[in-house]
């Protein structure tokens, strides 16, 4: 395995992880805030657990980037972008 699959596989571990932390705290209908494209910090709430992006169970592939779905936006958004309302505030 070359340092570039090691580093992915690490980074594919930790997003794993992050997912199944925040489904521990948080569940869905969760109120949050998330940063936008923009950089906008929106309110909302979630509607759906973290999960892995791209997963691909008949590869064997967990995904690669942690996402959650949130009310009124079509699309996920990572998970680094989202907080849990009164949690650590956007960098």
């Amino acid at each position: 395995m070359t340092s570039g699959e090691k580093a992915a596989k690490t980074r594919q571990a930790n997003a794993l992880k992050l997912c199944r932390q925040w489904n521990t705290l948080y569940p869905i209908g969760t109120p949050v805030t998330v940063e936008l494209d923009s950089g906008e910090i929106v309110s909302t709430s979630t509607r759906s657990d973290a999960q892995m992006l791209g997963a691909e169970p008949s590869r064997n592939d967990s995904g690669h980037t942690a996402v959650i779905w949130l009310k009124e936006f079509p699309a996920c958004y990572a998970l680094s972008r989202v907080r849990p309302k009164g949690g650590t505030p956007h960098a």
